[in-house]
């Protein structure tokens, strides 16, 4: 089918996007999907991971409205607002969105998977989840049945995200961390690397430990 996504980000969340497409293509001959090139502020007339950059932020408005599909790849831990307001001054539909998951990730027949979301390699999405726009699954992360996710999440490599959890929007269950069943993180929340969440994550908060303690507070600029 050939349809054309703009990366929008760098080399760290967008080749992971970048690669997720490429690999489908050349291992599953799924050819739904093809990278277009990226889009990114500081990267114009350059090339990020062999793909062109095809301009800034500022030419996202003239972008759709040609044929092209997008994904959003910042994510900025510990800057979680920012993230967002990035994200938001796009003003990008949720039709102009893709949404893609490598062949080799279980997602459940009934899970939900908004405009926007990867699943990367080896992933788990448990039935009856629903993952919220524009959040990424990495690598052999797993999150379980019937949890909710907000939009423009963040699981890192490895991360166990347990059944009946609700997270917020633009949260992140970074590097090997796990939460238990029924928990519920905040808006802005992050969990830690290797962390154990035992206990609810406020708004605008990271935890860390095992099990897992306030550390600080993220930044809201």
């Amino acid at each position: 089918m050939n349809k054309k996504v703009i990366i929008i980000g760098g080399e760290g969340n967008g080749g992971v996007v970048a690669a997720c497409i490429e690999d489908n293509r050349n291992r599953f001959n799924d050819l739904e999907w093809e990278v277009a090139g990226f889009i990114n502020d500081f990267e114009k007339g350059k090339t990020i991971n062999g793909y062109k950059v095809l301009g800034g932020t500022d030419e996202i408005g003239r972008l759709l409205e040609e044929d092209y599909f997008f994904m959003y790849a910042i994510h900025m831990i510990g800057r979680n607002v920012k993230s967002e307001e990035v994200f938001l001054q796009m003003n990008i539909p949720d039709s102009k969105f893709a949404t893609i998951v490598h062949k080799t990730a279980f997602v459940a027949d009934n899970a939900v998977l908004e405009p926007g979301v990867l699943v990367m390699s080896n992933s788990y999405i448990g039935p009856a989840a629903h993952i919220g726009k524009c959040s990424l699954v990495l690598a052999n992360a797993l999150i379980g049945h019937n949890t909710t996710v907000g939009a423009l999440c963040h699981f890192s490599v490895g991360s166990i995200t347990s059944s009946y959890v609700t997270i917020g929007n633009v949260s992140d269950v970074t590097l090997g961390a796990k939460v238990l069943e029924k928990r519920k993180l905040g808006n802005y929340s992050v969990a830690g690397a290797n962390s154990l969440i035992t206990h609810d994550i406020p708004d605008y908060e990271i935890h860390v430990g095992s099990p897992a303690k306030f550390l600080k507070k993220i930044k809201l600029d």
